[in-house]
């Protein structure tokens, strides 16, 4: 019998595949893949908390820190022994998508521009914002509410300044 469970089980147990998979990977090649923390692991629904004002169809899903600096910290945990459920939690403050235009996309990314691509701004660590590079890029957005999996609305609650009710944006999953 499929259980029902909570938005916030979802998430953990989401965020703890993701964790889980990570770990396999680098205990078996030493290293694991990015992929692993995008939507096909961890849902929009979880991970998707805004949208550029310059936004238009089809954009793309900026990662706010990038994957690869995500899963380099997930190997320095591992190697520390840290446990899967205390790198879930680390994958759960850090993961969030921000939808952003072709040409915020160009602006951060391009080695000509500011070369943010696969980086965070000189001088940024884990605790400092994770909104850092959008910060530094220009990119000025507003926070949507996704649907869950099972089409309920709920923030991130644990957002500063997440939007709800009428001051906040729908995603629907047709994005």
């Amino acid at each position: 019998m499929k259980r029902h469970y909570t938005r916030d089980e979802l998430w953990e147990r989401a965020s703890l595949r993701a964790a889980m998979h990570i770990r396999g990977l680098w205990e078996e090649k030493g290293n694991s893949d990015t992929r692993l923390l995008d939507a096909l692991i961890l849902p929009d629904a979880f991970t998707l908390v805004g949208r550029s004002r310059a936004w238009s169809h089809p954009g793309r899903r900026e990662h706010v820190i990038p994957r690869v600096v995500v899963v380099g910290e997930c190997h320095r945990m591992l190697e520390r022994g840290e446990t899967d459920d205390a790198i879930a939690a680390f994958i759960r403050k850090h993961v969030r998508i921000v939808l952003i235009s072709q040409e915020e996309c160009v602006r951060l990314d391009r080695r000509d521009q500011l070369g943010l691509r696969q980086t965070m701004p000189g001088g940024w660590s884990f605790g400092d914002d994770v909104y850092a590079r959008l910060t530094v890029a220009g990119i000025e957005w507003d926070p949507v509410v996704p649907e869950t999996p099972h089409g309920d609305l709920a923030a991130r609650p644990d957002e500063p300044g997440n939007a709800t009710g009428a001051d906040a944006i729908l995603v629907l999953d047709s994005l």
